[in-house]
């Protein structure tokens, strides 16, 4: 067994604590059933907390304790903000939040993609594990969330095996007592046509049964040629009080995502820097139309059952089941290639069936009590994870696609012969851990101590022959202490760990099974909120050492583990004026190969984002952004694809229940690439230009 970590902290400047990052923000707390003709005085309750609600309790720490109180990095992220920006999924709404690196791999229909600290981040929801595998998941719609819940830094201590970038966390929407609805339809770029539904309330007088209808359908074309984005979201909720302690919600989710890979994977040469006939435009699609899609859809039952046992005391549990399936048909320029003369290449055909099933819990005791001199928030608990991933009718031909013209794209070339599809191996994960954290005050002293034991099984079925088999158990622990000042001044430091098993094995001749992957973290921050709730400054200064990350090996279809070495630090600052709110975040970090000192892949070193909104008058709103993303570079250091400065902008109108707003993301329309997989590879293109026009009703 692993002891319990010592606390440790490099000596770090003053100056530099002062200028570091910590919790983002966030939009003021607000309900679903706000009238829409209270605007003014939405406006002025901003003024309670604006973006900056530090009074927020977010669920991705497990401690039902304030933002401002906890000496680690977290940021809450909420509809209101969502709808502000005009995030269209979870990623854009990441766009603005220190240390996240958000949309790493561009425009793409597949999936959200963002780094937390330069480093992979755990996706969840409601607490729970989202993603298995590559190629087998279904994208959370943004819609059905209440909001998105970021915690940066190695979270194995709440969540088992977890990467050490952090976890982003989405909140479901479940059903609220007081009954209001919305009726939202979108039009926009690329004939984007979307219409959605959001209704609650109680079903009878005493209030005993609630409801929660969450709907959405979408058909969109994209700004990739041949390329859709249509599904829907159909997300029924119910919950039973049988008593004035006991809370049962049931949430069922059902969606479906049909369109293309957006993600074309072209040449460096054509798309960084000039190919045989210049430039190849964003737009490209170098798939057969009527053949290519990526079509998902997934089945998901989450049980909520939270119990107040005594004034001190509560029990809280939530389960999942997930069964998702996804069917990819897909062509991509061969990798590496470059376009000849004539702009020709030569394609690569794919195709896959996947399907993932997933049974997750999480069980815990939580309470509040007085021991002393020293007030406590305590959580203990129990989860567990067991997935199942599979990937059949599978074929990759290089080559096997034909050939094609980049600059004068000649679609029909289709062939199929060349497919000779097989099944994969099936993986699984089973996990169990317990896990105890308290929170301890002592008068203006907060010291915020956790501890875990995980035991985790990681198997691949072999078709043929043995399994391979990874059995690990680890403990993990996090510590952190902050001193809260009367003037709003709270200054915190912290040390966290991680750990997460790794699937398979290292692809040598000889292969062995790969390593669990393990670090730890140091930051120093703190964390300022002005006594009338109009100015929040937070930062923080962080260190991440990383073991056994997986990277692309020197033999064929082989890995190697290697580590990494991240620090760096982030600044948030969130000011209110009456009606006028404003927002400043800046991130910095070195992250690198801790052998080699090269630069971690699509990776952004440096970001900076402004976002602005102001009320004018009684009815109307406006909002502006701006976002500086710093260069990247591809595995092994090279090639480096540049920055880019984006600019987003918003204008509401609000007339008695109805809103009407337009909003614009890059309004240059810069087209950029936004990563190269290595030097002499593929690349990829950012999100261009697109305006969207919305009509909300809320009753």
């Amino acid at each position: 067994m692993k002891p319990v970590p010592t606390f440790r902290l490099r000596t770090l400047s003053v100056a530099v604590a002062l200028a570091s990052a910590a919790a983002v923000p966030v939009v003021y707390a607000q309900e679903s059933s706000v009238n829409l003709e209270t605007v003014e005085v939405t406006a002025e309750s901003a003024g309670l907390y604006g973006y900056s609600d530090a009074e927020r309790e977010p669920s991705v720490g497990k401690l039902d304790v304030p933002l401002a109180e906890q000496p680690y990095s977290m940021s809450v992220i909420d509809q209101e903000f969502i709808q502000d920006s005009g995030a269209k999924n979870i990623q854009d709404a990441l766009l603005y939040t220190p240390g996240v690196y958000a949309g790493n791999f561009g425009f793409d229909t597949r999936g959200d993609s963002a780094k937390v600290r330069g480093l992979d981040a755990g996706r969840y929801l409601d607490g729970l594990r989202q993603v298995y595998g590559s190629y087998n998941t279904v994208r959370t719609n943004v819609y059905a969330l209440e909001s998105v819940e970021v915690l940066r830094g190695p979270s194995s201590m709440l969540y088992g095996q977890a990467d050490l970038g952090g976890i982003i966390n989405g909140v479901s929407k479940l059903p609220q007592e007081e009954r209001s609805g919305e009726v939202w339809a979108q039009y926009g770029s690329y004939d984007r046509k979307q219409l959605a539904l959001d209704v609650t309330g109680a079903a009878d007088e005493e209030g005993e049964f609630l409801y929660r209808l969450v709907a959405l359908t979408r058909d969109s074309d994209t700004q990739v040629d041949h390329v859709e984005d249509d599904g829907y979201l159909f997300a029924p909720s119910f919950t039973w009080r049988p008593s004035d302690a006991t809370n049962i919600t049931l949430l069922l989710n059902r969606q479906e995502n049909k369109g293309q890979v957006s993600a074309q994977f072209l040449p460096q040469a054509g798309t960084l820097e000039s190919g045989s006939l210049g430039f190849i435009g964003s737009e490209r699609f170098v798939g057969e139309p009527g053949w290519d899609r990526y079509d998902r859809e997934k089945i998901e039952t989450t049980l909520f059952v939270d119990h107040q046992l005594n004034d001190s005391w509560a029990f809280a549990a939530t389960a999942r089941y997930t069964d998702s399936s996804t069917e990819t048909r897909e062509h991509w320029v061969d990798i590496p290639s470059v376009p000849d003369a004539n702009g020709n290449v030569n394609r690569t055909i794919f195709m896959a069936d996947a399907q993932t099933r997933i049974l997750n819990m999480d069980a815990r005791l939580e309470g509040e009590f007085a021991l002393g001199n020293t007030q406590h928030t305590l959580v203990a608990g129990i989860d567990r994870q067991d997935a199942r991933w599979s990937q059949d009718n599978y074929s990759s031909v290089a080559s096997g696609g034909g050939q094609f013209n980049v600059y004068n794209p000649q679609y029909g070339n289709l062939q199929l012969d060349s497919l000779n599809p097989t099944d994969r191996p099936d993986n699984e994960i089973e996990q169990v851990g317990v896990y105890l954290a308290d929170h301890i005050e002592v008068g203006p002293v907060v010291v915020s101590a956790g501890l875990r034991r995980d035991w985790a099984e990681n198997r691949t079925l072999a078709l043929s022959g043995p399994d391979t088999v990874s059995d690990e158990g680890e403990t993990t622990g996090r510590l952190g202490l902050m001193y809260r000042f009367d003037n709003g001044f709270s200054p915190y430091v912290s040390y966290s760990e991680a750990f997460a098993m790794n699937l398979g094995n290292d692809g040598t001749a000889n292969p062995s099974p790969l390593k669990p992957t393990t670090g730890d973290q140091e930051e120093i921050g703190f964390k300022y909120v002005s006594p009338d709730q109009s100015l929040a400054v937070s930062a923080a200064y962080f260190d991440i050492t990383q073991q056994n990350r997986i990277s692309d090996g020197v033999t064929p279809g082989g890995v190697e583990q290697v580590g990494a070495v991240v620090d760096g630090w982030e600044l948030q600052v969130n000011k209110r004026w009456q009606q006028f709110e404003t927002q400043v975040a800046y991130t910095n970090l070195n992250a690198t190969n801790d052998g080699t000192g090269i630069r971690l892949p699509y990776v952004a070193e440096e970001q900076a984002s402004w976002w602005n909104r102001l009320y004018v008058g009684n009815n109307w709103r406006i909002g502006a952004g701006v976002r500086y993303v710093g260069d990247n570079v591809g595995s092994g250091g090279a090639p480096v694809v540049p920055s880019s400065t984006l600019y987003d902008a918003m204008v509401g109108y609000t007339m008695g229940e109805w809103d009407f707003s337009v909003d614009l993301k890059n309004a240059t329309d810069e087209e950029h690439v936004s990563w190269c997989r290595y030097d002499g590879g593929d690349c990829g293109y950012g999100d261009r230009r697109s305006v969207t026009a919305n009509v909300r009703y809320q009753f």
